[in-house]
């Protein structure tokens, strides 16, 4: 979803100004475009893990404002995975994708995943009803009888105790026997991701996970070394891996990229090949916004990361590692006993690089004020103990400036 990315000015999340793409790719692309939406997907299709279904390696994410056109241009163009969720433009995402289905009469044409962001009281007996209230809510938005996977939307550290809780697995599998999912699923981009996932491989009931993974987590070192860890502990569980946030802040630090510009290097591409090469990752959820991104992601599915690309986008991580935070919170929030780092410093991205403004002071204005205070000595300590060197005091300022 992530989750969860984005450019400036209010363009949320350029994902894949094109690099050097064949002419014919791009005509092809345009006549997609054009497409009846029953027509047949043109983007090439994964099997998601343990789900055995056929799906594109494309998926579209709906957390912004959505125009039916655009919908309906991507299923056309053979878009046929999305992603959204009761959250996302305060349900209004749901309202439009059923709208664009029912009209369309494409619904069985899609792989359709919803999540539930309301239940962080659910637990033993109690966590049916809340699962199956907030499904209803939204089979009854998106104009459908089922979804075919619903996610735990946003898990974090603090809930992992909810994935080995019998009351909640036997809320999905209630679900999955009334025919109202066919499977089930989290989402998660918290500082604890690698505990999070070594639980999934642990618990086994769920179907697929969605995650923030990006360039700068494959192949990496020290903390990346775990998470690819518990990565393979899930390819090897056969659970379906859903990759969101795939851009890793490539759109930012324009005075780091000058001399890589020049060359004719376009990060955002390579970036989401990078991900797209990595064999244990089946889908990348892409929150495209114009119809160029949609042409542009479609033709780079087709294409492989380049030796001069992969060079490149090794320069460009080098360049920028001690200005993006890499969501290792576990270390610097310890540091700064409880101020929330990782947290705040997600929020002003996505203030700074999505576009998403008020979702980030709304985020960040939600947060207990004791989270926000900003004491000096903590922060010079979460500073210290980063071991990518970015500069916490100022980038916590800038958040308490910008999202206050």
């Amino acid at each position: 979803m992530d989750g969860c990315d984005g450019s400036r000015g209010g363009n949320r999340r350029r994902f894949l100004q094109a690099t050097v793409v064949a002419g014919a790719a791009l005509t092809t692309a345009d006549t997609l475009l054009a497409a009846d939406p029953k027509a047949g997907a043109s983007v090439p299709t994964v099997t998601l893990g343990k789900t055995g279904q056929k799906v594109t390696k494309l998926g579209m994410g709906t957390s912004w404002a959505l125009s039916p056109s655009f919908v309906q241009r991507a299923i056309a163009a053979g878009v046929r995975y999305i992603d959204t969720s009761e959250s996302y433009e305060n349900t209004v995402a749901e309202k439009v994708l059923g709208e664009v289905l029912e009209r369309t009469k494409t619904r069985k044409d899609v792989y359709l995943v919803t999540k539930n962001a309301g239940y962080r009281n659910a637990k033993g007996a109690g966590a049916a009803k809340v699962f199956e209230d907030h499904l209803n809510a939204s089979l009854e938005r998106l104009k459908t009888d089922y979804v075919d996977c619903y996610y735990i939307h946003g898990i974090t550290g603090a809930q992992i105790g909810m994935l080995s809780d019998p009351g909640v697995k036997a809320a999905f599998e209630g679900l999955k026997k009334a025919g109202k999912i066919k499977f089930c699923g989290l989402s998660c981009h918290d500082a604890q991701l690698v505990e999070v996932l070594d639980e999934v491989a642990k618990v086994g009931w769920l179907d697929q996970v969605m995650i923030k993974y990006n360039f700068r987590d494959v192949g990496g070192k020290d903390r990346h070394d775990d998470l690819q860890r518990v990565i393979d502990k899930c390819s090897k569980a056969n659970v379906g891996l859903v990759a969101m946030k795939t851009q890793g802040g490539a759109v930012n630090f324009p005075d780091k990229m000058k001399q890589l510009a020049e060359k004719g290097f376009k990060k955002e591409v390579a970036a989401i090949k990078t991900v797209w090469q990595d064999q244990r990752i089946q889908v990348v959820v892409s929150e495209m916004t114009t119809f160029s991104d949609l042409r542009e992601n479609i033709a780079a599915s087709r294409d492989e990361l380049t030796a001069r690309e992969a060079r490149l986008l090794e320069e460009h991580r080098k360049l920028t590692a001690n200005l993006y935070c890499h969501g290792c919170g576990h270390l610097c929030e310890t540091a700064a006993r409880g101020v929330p780092v990782a947290t705040v410093l997600r929020y002003l991205r996505y203030y700074e690089a999505y576009g998403k403004r008020e979702q980030a002071r709304q985020l960040y204005q939600a947060l207990p004020q004791v989270s926000r205070l900003l004491v000096d000595a903590n922060l010079h300590a979460a500073e210290a103990a980063c071991p990518h060197g970015l500069p916490i005091v100022d980038l916590m300022n800038r958040a308490a400036m910008r999202l206050a």
